[in-house]
Order: C-alpha cells, then sequence, then structure tokens
C-alpha cells in the first residue's frame, strides 16, 4: 500500500457508534483521559449526559473523597440516571452521613453492594450491623472476605 495514499484514521473519521464505543472504554479507565479526549477532539460530542458514557465513566476521585461530588451535581446526575455503580456509592454516602434522609442513602449503597462495588459491600454491611441488622451485616462482610480476601476488606477499612 503507498504509504502517501493511505488515509488517516482518527477518531473524528470513525463512525460515531465506534468513536462512542471507544470513548466509553476510555472513561472507564479514567475520567481524566476521557476528559482529555473530549477537549483534544471538538468534534466529539460525547459528554458526560451521554447514558453510554456515563454508565461506564470512572468516578473513582469521587469514590475516594464523596464530598467533593457537591461540585458537580450535574455530572452525577447523569451517572445516577444512567446506573453507574461508583455514582450510586457516592450518593449514598452523601445521603447517609450528610443528609437527613439515610434512608435513601441506605438504597443507593445497597444497590452499588449489589453491583459488586467493593467498598459499597462493605461500607453497607457495616451499616447495617451498625443500625440492628446485625446477622446480614454479618453475612455481607463474611462474603466478602470469602469472595475477596481478608486484604480487600483491610483496604475497604
Amino acid at each position: 500500500m503507498d504509504q502517501r495514499r493511505a488515509k488517516k484514521q482518527s477518531l473524528d473519521n470513525m463512525p460515531e457508534d465506534l468513536r462512542m464505543v471507544i470513548v466509553s472504554k476510555v472513561g472507564a479507565n479514567s475520567a481524566l483521559d476521557y476528559f482529555n479526549a473530549i477537549i483534544a477532539s471538538k468534534s466529539l460530542c460525547f459528554r458526560f449526559d451521554n447514558r453510554f458514557i456515563a454508565r461506564d465513566l470512572n468516578l473513582e476521585p469521587l469514590v475516594k473523597k464523596p464530598a467533593q461530588a457537591k461540585r458537580y451535581r450535574s455530572l452525577m446526575d447523569s451517572c445516577l440516571q444512567a446506573n453507574n455503580v461508583h455514582a450510586h456509592f457516592v450518593t449514598g454516602m452523601l445521603q447517609y452521613f450528610d443528609s437527613p434522609n439515610q434512608f435513601l442513602g441506605m438504597h443507593h449503597l445497597r444497590i452499588a453492594s449489589k453491583a459488586g462495588h467493593l467498598q459499597g459491600r462493605y461500607v453497607y454491611g457495616v451499616l447495617l450491623m451498625a443500625i440492628g441488622q446485625t446477622e446480614k451485616g454479618v453475612r455481607i462482610i463474611n462474603k466478602l472476605t470469602d469472595e475477596k480476601g481478608i486484604e480487600t476488606v483491610k483496604n475497604c477499612i
């Protein structure tokens, strides 16, 4: 193939559905990489309010510091609507510890726990024990320990 005639493939030249898959995978790996990809190519119109992107977007920085999510309300709302597991965990933490609606916080933590979010499972189990549902909480923590090991539980602490 003649190198001079070879058409350069860029994200701008790809079909939109293929670009969406690529950008969502980038966002699932790192939110920072996602935002850098969007900034680098003006033609990418895949904002975080796109359900496909919001579902997989990695919100790990907000998982580590849930209180910062208050600054990103529209991002969190989009991710919650897309059923993003990290968004459920962060919202659950904020609702349980920083608002009068602890029931809603437990609801979001339960969703994160059921979806396999490790910190969500741990926090949900501990909170169940704290509110008097000791047996159920112990079962969740024991199952987490059996499946993932004691080191995972220590990291969650």
